[in-house]
C-alpha cells in the first residue's frame, strides 16, 4: 500500500491590520516641567518689566526735554477732508467714541489700552484713515487683497455685512507727522544717551533674550513706531509697545495727534487725541447726515468730555 503523503497547508498570514489611535500626541511633559515653564515665564515678564521701568526712570529724568523736544517737531494745522473710519455695526450710532481704543488690552497702536491701569494709565485715542479700503483693514487688523472683503472679515470673525464706513474732516492744530520723521531728531538726541543696564543685559542672555537695544537713531525710532507686530508687546509680554510709549508722550505734550502710514496699504491714517481740544479750534465732525440716535456729530472742546470712554 502507497503510504500517503500529508501535505501541510500553510495558511498566508495577512499583514497586520494598521490601528490609528483615536488621539494624537502632541506634546508630552510631567508636573516638574510646567512649574520649571512657570519659572522660566515667570523670569521672562520680570524682564521686560525691569527693561520698561529702566527706560521709563531715564525718561522721566529729562521730561521737559522730551516735551519741549516734540512741541518743536509738531506739525501746525493739519486739515483732512473725507477722511474714513469703520467701526463694527454695533457701534455704528456712536462713530466718534474712543471707547474701543480702551476697551481692547491692547489698546491702539498710539494708545494705552487696559493693560494693567495701576501701571500703566490707559488714554484714549481716535483712529481713521485716508480712505475705505484703509479704515477697514485697519479696524479687522489684516491686509484684505481685492474681492476678498468677506473672507478677511469672517478671519476677524466679523460680519462683513455689519460693518459701518463714516466720512469724517476736520483740522488740528500740532500733531507729528511721521511721513517727515527729521523732525523728530532733537527727540532722539535726547534719548539716544539712554543705558542699559548690566544686570539686564545678563538676564537677557539667561533667559535666552537678545541684548536689550535702544533707539539711536531716527530710521530706528521710525521702525519702532511702525513695528508691524506691535499687539506683541501688550499681549504677550505686559508692557506698552514703544509706539503707545510715543504716543503717551505726545499726548502728554498737548498734542492732538500721530499722522503715520498704515501697516496694510502704506496710506495715511491718523490716531486723534481729542482729550487735548480744550485750548484749540481743532475739531473733527462726520461728514453726512447721521441717524437720530448718534448724538455725537463732532468732537471738540466743548464735547469731547462728554464721549463715553469707560
Amino acid at each position: 500500500m502507497a503510504r500517503r503523503r500529508h501535505i501541510r497547508h500553510t495558511q498566508r498570514k495577512h499583514p497586520s491590520k494598521i490601528i490609528k489611535p483615536d488621539f494624537i500626541l502632541l506634546d508630552q511633559f510631567s508636573v516638574a516641567d510646567i512649574r520649571k515653564r512657570e519659572a522660566l515665564v515667570s523670569q521672562f515678564l520680570k524682564y521686560h518689566w525691569d527693561y520698561y521701568k529702566e527706560l521709563a526712570y531715564q525718561r522721566s529724568r529729562i521730561a521737559d526735554k522730551i516735551k519741549e523736544a516734540l512741541l518743536g517737531a509738531a506739525q501746525k494745522r493739519f486739515t483732512f477732508e473725507k477722511w474714513q473710519r469703520a467701526v463694527k455695526y454695533k457701534y455704528a450710532t456712536n462713530p466718534l467714541s474712543m471707547r474701543g481704543s480702551l476697551v481692547d488690552p491692547a489698546g491702539g497702536r498710539f494708545n494705552i489700552g487696559d493693560i494693567n491701569p495701576s501701571q500703566f494709565p490707559s488714554f484714549p485715542a481716535l483712529y481713521i484713515a485716508a480712505d475705505k479700503g484703509t479704515a477697514l483693514q485697519e479696524l479687522l487688523c489684516q491686509k484684505i487683497d481685492p474681492g476678498e472683503e468677506a473672507r478677511a472679515a469672517e478671519f476677524a470673525l466679523t460680519d462683513p455685512r455689519s460693518t459701518a464706513n463714516v466720512s469724517l474732516s476736520g483740522h488740528l492744530d500740532c500733531i507729528i507727522n511721521l511721513n517727515s520723521p527729521g523732525d523728530l531728531l532733537p527727540f532722539v538726541e535726547l534719548i539716544k544717551n539712554f543705558i542699559i543696564p548690566d544686570y539686564l543685559k545678563k538676564t537677557a542672555q539667561k533667559i535666552g533674550e537678545s541684548e536689550p537695544a535702544l533707539v539711536r537713531t531716527v530710521p530706528q525710532l521710525v521702525d519702532a513706531l511702525l513695528d508691524p507686530n506691535w499687539r506683541r508687546w501688550p499681549m504677550q509680554l505686559d508692557v506698552p509697545t514703544p509706539a503707545q510709549i510715543f504716543g503717551q508722550l505726545v499726548a502728554q505734550a498737548g498734542l492732538e495727534g500721530i499722522l503715520y502710514p498704515s501697516k496694510f496699504t502704506g496710506r495715511d491714517c491718523l490716531a486723534i487725541f481729542p482729550q487735548n481740544f480744550d485750548k484749540s479750534d481743532s475739531f473733527v465732525q462726520l461728514d453726512d447726515e447721521a441717524p437720530k440716535e448718534c448724538t455725537i456729530r463732532r468732537l471738540d472742546a466743548k464735547t469731547w468730555s462728554s464721549q463715553d470712554v469707560t
